[in-house]
């Protein structure tokens, strides 16, 4: 029988992916406030203001939150593991911009 995966390059940059579009689902979320599942991504002027969706955006910024820190260490993990020069040096790079990002910009 034939696995999946015939390397271990290549579980890492399903993992990688993965994470990618998993990060690109939560940045959709973040912009629109926790509230992507239930309502248009595009417009959030409508339902922002609203109380009765305080458990939703509290779960929808939750998962934000929980993504963001999965993703800062699932992805240079794998880029340090995946064979080749270039993976490690985007691995470095990725680590200075999450580190820039958490420090300056979200004071």
């Amino acid at each position: 029988m034939d696995s999946l995966f015939y390397s271990k390059d290549q579980v890492l940059l399903f993992l990688i992916v993965f994470s990618l579009v998993v990060l690109l689902f939560a940045i959709l979320i973040e912009k629109s406030n926790g509230l992507f599942l239930a309502r248009n991504p595009l417009d959030t002027m409508r339902y922002e203001s609203s109380p009765e969706n305080k458990t939703e955006r509290h779960a929808g910024k939750l998962f934000v939150k929980w993504v963001y820190y999965g993703v800062s260490v699932v992805i240079p993990v794998c880029l340090f593991l995946y064979s080749g020069v270039v993976s490690k040096m985007l691995a470095i790079l990725f680590i200075v911009g999450v580190y820039t990002y958490r420090k300056y910009l979200t004071r």
